[in-house]
């Protein structure tokens, strides 16, 4: 149990879900960036990538190398306000650049708006008691996937596989899939005692929450 909790622990971090999220956004509708398929989109992936995982990941390896950070998984509250810091400041980068294309989805300004929100609100309650960032992804990742099938309309998913195959899902699928993930993440979080069921349930709360500010502004 706790090899399998580790795993979604890894695999859903609280850093990759904007991925995952703009992922399914070019899964659904990649005609609304202004291409035909998802292989298209390899520049914004790298972006992406770039400013919300690969630097915020390297900051904190600086930060563990200088011994600000006694560890990576940053289970004391005080360890995580630097890489808190270090990570908005990259989110904020990114969002100011999607915002001032013209060429970009508003789904997608909503997504990087939202985890914006979401892990800025995360850092000031982690001033005062612990919250599960974990949950806090999944929250949003769940709420997107939510506003894909009932906002935007997107009733297929067609995901891209090696040799130019796609692999055509309806997006009833992936939020069924997506709720069932969500719960698997934040019991992961509880198997390893990284949180109590408070912070959890605060996490998604400030997720969702986060999505629905973004969308509130910006649709």
């Amino acid at each position: 149990m706790r090899a399998a909790a580790h795993f979604f622990s890894i695999v859903f971090h609280p850093l990759f879900i904007l991925t995952y999220m703009s992922l399914l956004l070019l899964w659904t509708n990649p005609f609304a960036f202004g291409w035909r398929h998802v292989s298209e989109s390899s520049t914004l992936m790298i972006i992406i990538i770039m400013t919300t995982v690969t630097l915020p990941g390297i900051a904190v390896l600086m930060m563990k190398m200088l011994g600000w950070v006694s560890s990576f998984t940053l289970e004391d509250q005080k360890e995580r306000i630097g890489p808190f810091i270090a990570a908005g400041l990259m989110y904020l980068s990114l969002y100011l650049h999607i915002s001032k294309a013209d060429n970009f989805p508003v789904a997608l300004r909503i997504a990087v708006l939202g985890t914006l929100i979401g892990l800025w609100v995360c850092f000031f309650i982690n001033n005062f008691t612990k919250v599960s960032v974990h949950a806090a992804g999944m929250g949003g990742l769940l709420t997107m996937v939510v506003l894909i099938k009932l906002i935007f309309g997107y009733d297929q998913a067609q995901i891209g596989l090696p040799g130019g195959y796609n692999l055509s899902l309806p997006v009833n699928s992936l939020l069924y899939a997506t709720i069932l993930l969500t719960g698997m993440v934040c019991t992961s979080r509880l198997i390893l005692k990284a949180h109590v069921i408070k912070d959890v349930y605060l996490g998604c709360f400030v997720g969702m929450l986060s999505i629905g500010i973004a969308y509130y502004i910006l649709y």
